[in-house]
């Protein structure tokens, strides 16, 4: 893993989002060691794929980016003393910038791999042949206008359960041009066919979420500078 070391925390919806926020915003102005970055993601009561109102599964979920190890695992022991979460330790990988600025609609998923394929052997699907079909074969870059794969190193969640997740896309699209495109156009249909390979899709969370960045340390970069 090269770079700073980045924390992913799905919180449960057992306290109320906007004390998670306070919680969370409180973190910053804490001692933690080497914190880069802090950005608080509330999770929109909606059903991305069908635009109707829905329970989330979690009220939000924190990134953290750390210079090492230690602030990452003291924040990560604050949170869980404060409440249900799931954590994940992950390196985070850029996939694909269009370069227009400012953002549109930010998208975070859940992604579990089948139950026979170890954890390496669904990241190297997910980084490999599944982008491949995606970015290059079906142009998904014509819609997608940011794209991260979070590739999970480590998790505090039971091994094989529900929550042991081996990653977490995010990227940032306008639901105008997913509405162009449908759920049966060939893009759409060939990652749903790819995805069927290796990942299981009733561990799938799909979540749209609204940005709060909450902290950014002197003298780094802010916001989602182009790629």
């Amino acid at each position: 893993m090269n770079g700073p070391v980045k924390l992913i925390s799905l919180l449960r919806p057992d306290r109320a989002v906007e004390a998670w926020k306070d919680f969370v915003a409180a973190q910053a102005k804490a001692s933690l060691r080497g914190l880069q970055r802090l950005v608080f993601n509330e999770v929109l009561p909606i059903n991305v794929r069908t635009g109707t109102p829905d329970q989330p599964t979690f009220a939000a979920v924190v990134e953290a980016w750390f210079a090492d190890k230690s602030g990452a695992d003291a924040l990560a022991a604050r949170i869980r003393a404060q409440g249900d979460a799931v954590q994940l330790s992950v390196d985070a990988l850029l996939i694909h910038d269009r370069g227009s600025r400012p953002l549109p609609h930010k998208i975070m998923v859940t992604l579990k791999g089948l139950a026979h394929l170890s954890r390496q052997q669904v990241q190297a699907h997910w980084r490999g042949r599944h982008v491949e079909i995606g970015m290059v074969e079906h142009n998904a870059g014509d819609f997608l206008q940011l794209y991260y794969q979070n590739h999970v190193i480590a998790t505090d969640q039971p091994p094989g359960s529900a929550t042991d997740y081996d990653g977490m896309p995010e990227f940032w699209v306008d639901p105008a041009d997913l509405a162009l495109i449908g759920q049966d156009a060939p893009v759409m249909r060939a990652i749903a066919e790819d995805e069927a390979l290796f990942a299981d899709k009733a561990a799938i969370t799909t979540m749209m979420v609204t940005e709060h960045e909450l902290f950014v340390a002197p003298g780094m970069p802010g916001g989602w500078p182009v790629g």
